[in-house]
């Protein structure tokens, strides 16, 4: 999937058709309300949080949580939205992982990390009171950070004003089963900046 959006080179809105597969770079902006972030406690408009369990030679993830709503980017003063309603098939989102932590044998979870396991259902330590070897990843996307997007393009009429955009269409991103809509922070993808 990185491989894909990379290869693509980022498109100016106005020159985007119907249809198209295309490529975006810009800054992700909320729609509505921010979402906080469980584990670093920012705000973002898309958390991904991943927990995995090691035990002795194994891992296994025990967590794997992933919460985002409808948001813009913004290429260049155009409004792009990024339609989030779909199914988990449908998207990938490839994130750099911003916060990292751990716990175990000697190493208490802390206050934070142990209410979010047990929110989920899950203990930081064992049957006899020993700490689980614990890893904790959380990648967020922030309010204004740049983004690389790559979806199916689709022009919609607005049926409500947006605050600050003048125009009576806007262009929306989805996702397929085979076009998947793509999503990454990672400076890789975000290097052909032409817009």
């Amino acid at each position: 999937m990185l491989r894909e959006l990379k290869k693509s080179e980022a498109k100016s809105v106005a020159s985007i058709k119907n249809g198209e597969y295309v490529k975006i770079i810009g800054r992700a902006l909320k729609v509505n309300e921010v979402l906080i972030a469980p584990l670093s406690k920012k705000e973002c408009i898309f958390y991904q949080i991943e927990v995995i369990h090691q035990k002795d030679k194994n891992s296994k993830t025990i967590i794997d949580e992933t919460r985002t709503s409808d948001f813009f980017v913004s290429v260049k003063n155009e409004m792009v939205l990024i339609k989030m309603d779909q199914s988990h098939q449908d998207y990938t989102v490839i994130l750099n992982y911003d916060h990292l932590d751990n716990s175990g044998t000697f190493n208490d979870a802390k206050p934070h990390l142990d209410h979010y396991l047990r929110s989920k259902g899950f203990e930081s330590t064992g049957l006899f009171g020993f700490n689980k070897s614990l890893k904790y990843k959380e990648g967020i996307i922030e309010h204004s950070e740049k983004v690389a997007v790559k979806g199916i393009a689709e022009w919609r009429a607005l049926k409500e004003p947006i605050e600050g955009y003048h125009y009576s269409k806007i262009l929306t991103l989805r996702g397929s089963k085979n076009q998947k809509l793509i999503i990454t922070d990672l400076a890789e993808a975000k290097y052909q900046d032409h817009s």
